[in-house]
């Protein structure tokens, strides 16, 4: 995702919202992980060469390893799954229940939304009985028959849990509830997301935009 024509890629400047190491930006997401939280999104690499990745994690310390082994200009979006669960477009199942999850016949909204040709985020949890630790995974599903979404979702293998999907377009939402199709949402807001932004350099610096 090159998105240099919407900004200056070599503007690095001290913006707080866009610098995810500042202790109030690590704090929203610290309090997400709270009850049994979690966060997934996307990491998109500053000047990579290759496509963002998803991420998914349940506890503060593999999230704050992620930042640190990532680059200056590296970019984060940030959603957490206590605050949008209400807002899926389906909800399968729950993190607590170890009764297998079942097939994707209940996956009508999710079926139809593919056939419109909208990407689906699904978020996957589940909280192991002897230790309570929370799994999870996150993943894109689009244009896929309902083998492959089985597949994808390892339906087969008696997954238990909860599933979760999301509308990639509601994610991206500003304020004004149009999709940021950037991975920098510039002078708009990713109004679903705790935060957004990037990993700074050694000067606390953040670029405005870049290719990602």
């Amino acid at each position: 995702m090159n998105e240099s024509s919407t900004g200056n890629p070599g503007a690095w400047d001290s913006t707080p919202s866009r610098n995810l190491l500042l202790p109030d930006n690590l704090d929203l997401v610290r309090h997400e992980l709270l009850n049994d939280g979690v966060v997934f999104g996307w990491h998109y690499y500053y000047a990579g060469g290759r496509s963002g990745d998803m991420f998914c994690f349940s506890d503060y310390g593999s999230y704050y390893q992620e930042l640190s082994d990532s680059r200056p200009g590296d970019h984060f979006t940030v959603y957490s799954r206590n605050r949008l669960a209400t807002k899926a477009l389906f909800r399968l199942g729950d993190p607590t229940s170890n009764q297998p999850i079942l097939d994707t016949h209940d996956l009508v909204e999710v079926k139809n939304a593919m056939a419109a040709g909208k990407e689906i985020v699904f978020l996957w949890c589940h909280a192991r009985p002897e230790t309570g630790r929370i799994e999870c995974e996150a993943g894109i599903l689009w244009d896929l028959t309902a083998e492959e979404v089985e597949e994808s979702l390892r339906l087969r293998s008696r997954r238990c849990g909860e599933l979760l999907f999301f509308p990639v377009q509601m994610l991206d939402e500003d304020q004004d509830g149009n999709p940021i199709s950037s991975a920098s949402p510039g002078a708009h807001q990713r109004v679903n997301a705790v935060v957004d932004g990037k990993v700074p350099n050694e000067a606390g610096l953040t670029p405005t935009s870049g290719p990602y």
